[in-house]
């Protein structure tokens, strides 16, 4: 795999191919303490202007920069947020790990050996062991407000109307009311369970998914359910990274801890988790290693 880490100065990046012209995707790990000075770090080296860099910097930090780089231009991203203390790497774009498309489920079931999905006949479609799942990210997607129409009043019948004209006064209007009330609607649960070797990503969709494997448990409610799927997948998963989304869902945290816009804001959520679970992990064995085995490594280099 052609990924490319910069825990710090010492990790470089291949030279750019003046044929070729490999591109790169920055992700961004840490919460930025100084704004001002990451907006000029990406202003000097990506040539965006002020306000729409501190618009990325405030909204979409930690996360991934949207726009393609240059290896010069990751090198110096990466230099200047290492300066600036913020954790971060660059992948190759053509390597950049894809959890889209999603295959939606709606019949699966948290077994003693693994996770069984069901396709549409109740055939088995897929099976993955609890030691291959990798990521459990879960949250709620905010839903519309429903409107509904509302029955316009009637309007005065004409005798009514007719008095009302032999004593000269004027007709009384009818009060306007709205055509459609506004139903707010709670937001939806949706949790994706990421496999590796192969990578797939799986989307269990709170109010589309059939719980019958829960047995006894099994309520009539998806919203009751859907927690209980969720609790389950967790508790077998044990060598899945969970993110705070996951946590704050199952532990009652606030709802604003793991609720999403849309069912792509939670992707990209899981995606960026995902690449920190891996940046994560490798940096921690990296530490564990000798500190003569690594200062060997760094002469050789």
């Amino acid at each position: 795999m052609k990924r490319i880490t910069a825990p710090g100065r010492d990790g470089a990046l291949p030279m750019a191919n003046p044929k070729s012209g490999p591109q790169y995707r920055l992700v961004v790990f840490d919460e930025v303490d100084d704004p001002a000075a990451v907006r000029d770090l990406f202003c000097k080296v990506t040539g965006l202007h002020p306000t729409d860099a501190m618009l990325w910097v405030a909204r979409s930090t930690p996360g991934t920069w949207p726009k393609p780089l240059s290896a010069d231009q990751a090198r110096a991203l990466l230099d200047g947020l290492y300066d600036l203390g913020v954790a971060a790497e660059a992948w190759l774009a053509e390597t950049f790990p894809e959890l889209s498309p999603t295959r939606t489920v709606h019949d699966a079931a948290c077994l003693s050996d693994g996770f069984r999905v069901k396709g549409l006949r109740g055939e088995p479609t897929h099976w993955a062991p609890w030691n291959k799942i990798e990521l459990v990210c879960a949250g709620r997607i905010e839903a519309e407000d429903e409107f509904r129409v509302v029955k316009p009043p009637r309007w005065p019948s004409a005798v009514a109307s007719g008095l009302r004209a032999l004593t000269f006064r004027k007709p009384r209007p009818s009060p306007r009311i709205a055509r459609a009330a506004r139903v707010p609607r709670d937001p939806v649960g949706e949790v994706l369970v990421v496999r590796k070797d192969p990578r797939i990503a799986f989307r269990v969709v709170e109010n589309q998914m059939n719980y019958a494997y829960l047995g006894d448990k099994l309520s009539p409610s998806a919203s009751a359910n859907f927690p209980l799927f969720v609790a389950d997948l967790v508790a077998r998963s044990d060598d899945a990274y969970l993110p705070p989304s996951t946590r704050a869902f199952l532990n009652g945290g606030d709802p604003g801890d793991y609720t999403f816009a849309t069912p792509q804001a939670l992707l990209d959520y899981a995606t960026h988790r995902l690449l920190w679970s891996w940046y994560k992990r490798d940096r921690d064995e990296d530490l564990d290693r000798p500190r003569t085995e690594r200062a060997g490594e760094d002469t050789d280099a």
